[in-house]
Order: C-alpha cells, then structure tokens, then sequence
C-alpha cells in the first residue's frame, strides 16, 4: 500500500517542535511510508495559509495515487508504541478518519484518508467551501481552515470518527498513540532550553504574522484562495514525493 504521512512545518516549526517531527518521521519508517515535512516556502506571511495548506496537499497525493495519506500536525508525537493506522482502519466503512477536539468537534489536526472517490471528494468540498459563508457555529473559537472542515462533515458527511487515542488534545492520562500538544496538554511538551526560547520567540514573531483575522472569518476571499494556490505549487515543487506519481515516474 502506498502510503504518505506529512506535516506542515513552516514559518519554523520544523526545529520549534523537532522532537515531534522526528516520532513522525520515525512512525512513517517503521509502516515503510513516505513521509515529508513541508517546511518549504521557509516563510508565509499569512499563517492561514500554512493551515490551509494540508487540504489542497492531501487532494494532490490523492489523486497521484497513494493509497493512504496521513496530515499530522507538526506538534503532535506519534509514540513508538502506536500500532498500523492502517490495519486499525481497514474495516470501516467510510475513507476520511479523524478524531473529536476538545470541543467535541472534528479536530483536523491528524487527518486520515482512503484513496477513493469519496475521500477526494471530501476534501475538494472542503476546498470549495473555503469562500462560503461558514457558519458560526462551526468556526466557533476557531481560526483557520478546521470551521470548514467541521461544516462539511456535519453537512455532506464522509467522515468516521474514530478514538481520540489517534488525536489526543486533552488527557494527559490517555494511553494514545498521537499526542498533540495543544491546550492544556502543551506545557507537557519536554523541549531542551534552546528550543523552548526558539519557540518562545517563534511564537512572537507569529502574532505579529496572524492573519488579519484573529478568529476563522466567515470566508475567504479570492485572493487568499490565489496565494494559496501559489503556497501548493511552491510546496509540491519543492517536495515530489507529495506526488505518487512522481515517486513512479523517478
């Protein structure tokens, strides 16, 4: 099974969460997975881009043909204990496979999909949706592309929720298999001196970076949706094997 496992690491978080990258990175070895972190462009203005940015790259490797296709966050930890997603997923019905939040909505933190008809067309109406009128429900405390992602589903359906061991956001008790380091969970994340006052200046160099909203908007507009796009042909540039079919054709 071809099998691809990404993050998005712009804007530095590549070396803010390495420890995190590196347990995916590890995971993605151990199942003989692809596996890339798209930390290239280096810089994005608007890190609402970056956050949008996994959807247009999961619809690509898709429909490159990979089988499976695996978005992780960049500051989650697979631990060396988690079993083959694929394996636990193989029996149920649906192709899109996410965990609920700690608002007991779809966290699209750690995104799992079946190549299939349905799966691509999941994401492309997430992708469409993105200059719709969202309602506020949906975006509520939100701010990127996640309001979106909660609309489709609870509109169009598509997606199997399945434990929160796989995207675990709010008990530091749980025996999980992802770990993502969010909320109250993030002061669990054990980083050397360095990196804690790298990330420390990361994250102010980050606000002054927001995206002009500092909640999900109803929508985006035509230009966010052009430099999106010229984000995705960057990253994919840079970054073959987001493709299948550049890995067949190498």
């Amino acid at each position: 099974m071809r099998t691809l496992i990404y993050t998005i690491a712009q804007n530095g978080y590549d070396t803010a969460f390495l420890s995190c990258i590196a347990s995916q990175r590890a995971y993605a070895k151990r199942l003989g997975a692809e596996y890339v972190s798209v930390n290239k462009p280096k810089r994005i203005e608007d890190t609402a881009l970056s956050a949008w940015l996994k959807i247009p790259l999961m619809i690509n490797a898709l429909e490159s043909g990979y089988d499976w296709v695996v978005y992780i966050d960049a500051d989650c930890e697979v631990k060396s204990t988690a079993p083959d997603f694929r394996h636990e997923l193989a029996d149920l019905e649906d192709d899109v496979f996410m965990a609920l939040g700690r608002s007991g909505r779809l966290n699209s933190g750690v995104m799992m999909a079946r190549r299939s008809d349905r799966s691509v067309a999941f994401f492309r109406r997430v992708l469409d949706s993105m200059t719709e009128s969202i309602p506020g429900e949906d975006r509520l405390t939100l701010k990127y592309e996640n309001g979106n992602v909660i609309f489709v589903a609870r509109t169009s359906g598509g997606v199997a929720v399945i434990p929160s061991v796989w995207n675990n956001t709010i008990d530091p008790e749980l025996s999980d298999n992802v770990r993502h380091y969010t909320g109250n969970l993030r002061p669990l994340l054990k980083r050397s001196l360095f990196r804690e006052v790298q990330y420390q200046v990361l994250k102010r160099v980050g606000a002054r970076q927001l995206s002009k909203f500092q909640s999900q908007p109803e929508s985006r507009d035509s230009d966010f949706a052009q430099a999106l796009k010229r984000v995705e042909n960057a990253s994919v540039a840079a970054f073959p094997t987001l493709t299948a079919r550049s890995r067949s054709e190498a």
